[in-house]
């Protein structure tokens, strides 16, 4: 049985222990090379205990490139870049290997101008273009691509190589598509990029497990694929889902359980004798292990466990206390979807490693303060005033948070009493915790009407819900905290109205649902839940909303409020329609609140949701950078 604190060898070098940070997009680079902020990001991964970095897909075509900022291995100036990961990697004790891949018809010529290379013609489901065949020529050229960016690897001086065939990837979709050509090609690349980095080096491979499509690749297909490539590498990577149908599967969002996809480690480890990864969504040193005691892999793969808490990896050897995912998706995968940097909701330094961003729960960071203010008072318990809390604490100030209600999380802590979005509890038990080893005076039921002895006030005070005026004097029309907070049971039948594209209203939705409720949703906007697809929530929700009967109404507009119902407009026919309803929850957005505390002599700094109301991700990041814009630090 191996604990994650075995070392474990990988052909010609060894891990220092089981943990992996695989390989996974950080939209960092810039004119298609690696740059300051790759080296410091798998740096800090590397110091914070991770024995193996894996690090984003290179390029081995210049004319592959399905999003603008990957990187482009081909060409030589990438030498450089590769030289500063590995020097930054290598002294915390780790490897690094940079994964080589092509995407095949998964990609786009939107930023290359250039056709799509494919295994056949015919169009992804997402990108939508018509690939160009390729050729044996073609096949050639690649398999030779493969080996020049191996070679600039090895001059980067970097351990070695993993070879993209999983997800989103030509040599996934030949073996998809069963074409006799995969398995040669898939060998003819592995025999180049063994040859250009030498026998000192790493080769690995990532083969795709559960396709989740009908007619898609299996579990068996991954084994079958390991057993015959074994002889060529030295380790197998594992995984799951293909990067545009079912891309859940492969970063799912909260509420998906951990090691969901071991069943795919587990057969390869079964069939092959080098070491096996798996992944799936492990959020706790717990879960890893767990796994990794349960036979099911020989290395743990965890990426957003590692984003959220670079540390992560030294806290599980030493039996700490990681900050954890939450599988929020937020910063993370909507981010890099949307061609912005990888960032964190829960860790604001994530993303600007180089920059040395502050971290409301990285006491690395903590400086001795240099600003008049010795002691401050935070107004407010949620996100923003507890990650405030924290950083000022551990710059050396004398904290009071003060907190009005009962506990502490505020808005946060109200929305994890949904279904499917309990992990946003996490968030808030991490910063509180956070909070109590930086010796932040917490007091509860307390109201603030003054600066109480502070030489600075921060009001992270939140917003409150906001309904609309068509809602005036409608006993029946309700703000969806109404409704989680519990000061209200709607019944029969309820119409939400999204006002806000937000989980606010689909979480609502789902718990009148399950209690019996019969409830529609009613959007003004053309799709419903926007705000769930670009954390890969909304298919989830969609198969949950179905099985719970709910019903979707988009393209209309509530115009007033009766008794008994809404009048509402269609946009597509211009027809004002009665809808009857028992009860309207409302789901929009919130109005800041700044409470009257007179005239302070003494300065005042709002954050959060006060300010404006936003995300968690922005509330944490907020309250954490109030070390900069107010300590003077």
């Amino acid at each position: 049985m191996s604990d994650l604190g075995d070392p474990v060898r990988l052909g010609p070098l060894v891990a220092r222990n089981r943990i992996v940070f695989p390989a996974h997009l950080t939209s960092a680079a810039v004119a298609r090379r690696p740059t300051a902020q790759h080296a410091a990001y798998y740096g800090a991964r590397a110091a914070g205990g991770a024995a193996l970095i894996i690090t984003e897909e290179q390029s081995v075509d210049h004319a592959d490139r399905p999003y603008e900022k990957l990187v482009d291995g081909t060409d030589p100036a990438v030498v450089p870049g590769y030289r500063a990961i590995a020097d930054a990697v290598h002294a915390h004790g780790a490897l690094v290997l940079a994964q080589l891949g092509h995407n095949g018809g998964q990609s786009s010529s939107v930023y290359s101008g250039a056709p799509v290379d494919g295994a056949d013609d015919v169009p992804d489901p997402m990108f939508g273009e018509v690939p160009r065949v390729l050729t044996p020529a073609g096949f050639d050229r690649l398999v030779d691509g493969f080996g020049l960016v191996a070679s600039h690897v090895a001059a980067g001086g970097m351990d070695g190589v993993e070879v993209q065939c999983s997800q989103a990837s030509l040599l996934r979709a030949l073996f998809s598509r069963g074409s006799p050509r995969a398995l040669p090609f898939l060998v003819a690349v592995l025999r180049a990029v063994r040859a250009a980095v030498g026998p000192g080096r790493v080769v690995g491979v990532r083969v795709q497990g559960d396709e989740g499509v009908a007619g898609g690749l299996s579990t068996a297909d991954a084994v079958r694929v390991a057993v015959a490539v074994e002889p060529y590498v030295d380790y197998v990577n594992t995984a799951v889902g293909v990067a545009t149908r079912t891309l859940p599967l492969i970063e799912p969002p909260m509420g998906v359980p951990a090691g969901y996809a071991a069943h795919v480690p587990s057969a390869v480890r079964a069939a092959v004798s080098v070491p096996v990864i798996g992944v799936g969504r492990f959020t706790t040193p717990s879960q890893a292990r767990e796994t990794l005691r349960a036979g099911a892999c020989d290395l743990v793969g965890v990426v957003r466990g590692q984003i959220a808490d670079p540390e992560f990896a030294r806290k599980a050897l030493a039996g700490g206390r990681v900050r954890r995912c939450i599988g929020c998706n937020q910063e993370c995968i909507a981010r890099v979807g949307l061609n912005r940097r990888l960032g964190c909701a829960v860790n604001p330094g994530a993303g600007r490693e180089a920059a040395n961003a502050p971290s409301a729960c990285s006491p690395e960071l903590a400086a001795p303060p240099r600003s008049p203010f010795a002691r401050v008072l935070v107004v407010g318990g949620g996100p923003a005033g507890l990650a405030a809390a924290v950083a000022a604490a551990r710059s050396g100030h004398a904290v009071t948070l003060a907190e009005r209600g009962d506990a502490l999380g505020g808005q946060l802590a109200l929305a994890a009493r949904a279904p499917e979005r309990g992990e946003l509890a996490h968030a808030v038990a991490d910063l509180a915790h956070a909070a109590r080893e930086a010796g932040v005076a917490v007091r509860l039921r307390t109201e603030v009407s003054d600066a109480g002895g502070a030489d600075l006030v921060v009001l992270a005070t939140g917003a409150r819900p906001a309904l609309p005026a068509w809602a005036e004097g409608h006993e029946r029309v309700v703000d969806v905290t109404d409704v989680l907070a519990g000061r209200v049971t709607p019944t029969g039948r309820v119409l939400v109205v999204d006002a806000g594209r937000s989980h606010a209203a689909t979480s609502t939705a789902e718990l009148l649902a399950r209690r019996g409720a019969s409830v529609a949703t009613l959007t003004p906007a053309l799709v419903a839940a926007g705000d769930l697809a670009p954390t890969l929530d909304r298919e989830r929700w969609r198969r949950r909303a179905a099985d719970l009967g709910i019903v979707e109404h988009t393209d209309r507009v509530v115009l007033g409020a009766r008794p008994g119902g809404l009048d509402v407009l269609e946009h597509l026919t211009g027809e004002v329609t009665p809808w009857d309803a028992d009860w309207v929850v409302h789901a929009g957005p919130p109005t800041p609140h700044v409470p009257d505390l007179g005239t302070l002599d003494v300065p005042v700094v709002r954050v959060g949701d006060c300010v404006a109301p936003r995300d968690l991700g922005a509330a944490i990041r907020e309250g954490a950078a109030v070390r900069e814009r107010s300590l003077g630090l």
